[in-house]
């Protein structure tokens, strides 16, 4: 009995993929930019907007981790699209993608390192000149 039920649980894993936990895919810096090229999706900076002025990625929106209205806001984004996210080292990003998968997100990737090694890696980041 305990053979034939952990043979059906593996052919629904097979075969209905949807039924997959949906996973935070936790990428380095070489393999963000990748992904973002392809511009598929959403770019989101969740450092707040003093960290966003003083660099960040080219195209992205910013939403500030520590706003009274982060989660609501960042439930608005849609669920059909790729969500990259990123902050300073990681920790933000990484907790702002496990709200995304809890509420159903399915395709969210997180710069693992954040901005920081971004930069180590001398990729672009884009500075704001205006006040």
């Amino acid at each position: 009995m305990r053979n034939l039920f952990l043979t059906i649980a593996a052919l629904t894993t097979v075969f209905f993929p949807s039924a997959q936990q949906a996973t935070i895919k936790n990428v380095n810096s070489t393999e963000f930019k990748k992904l973002i090229t392809k511009k598929d999706g959403i770019l989101l900076d969740v450092r707040t907007l003093y960290e966003f002025k003083n660099g960040h990625l080219k195209e992205a929106d910013q939403l500030n981790y520590y706003s009274f209205s982060f989660k609501d806001n960042l439930l608005l984004l849609p669920k059909n699209k790729p969500i990259y996210v990123y902050c300073k080292t990681g920790y933000r990003s990484k907790k702002t993608a496990e709200i995304l998968i809890k509420n159903g997100y399915t395709k969210v990737y997180n710069l693992q390192y954040g901005i920081k090694e971004w930069k180590e890696n001398n990729f672009p980041i884009v500075k704001d000149t205006s006040n």
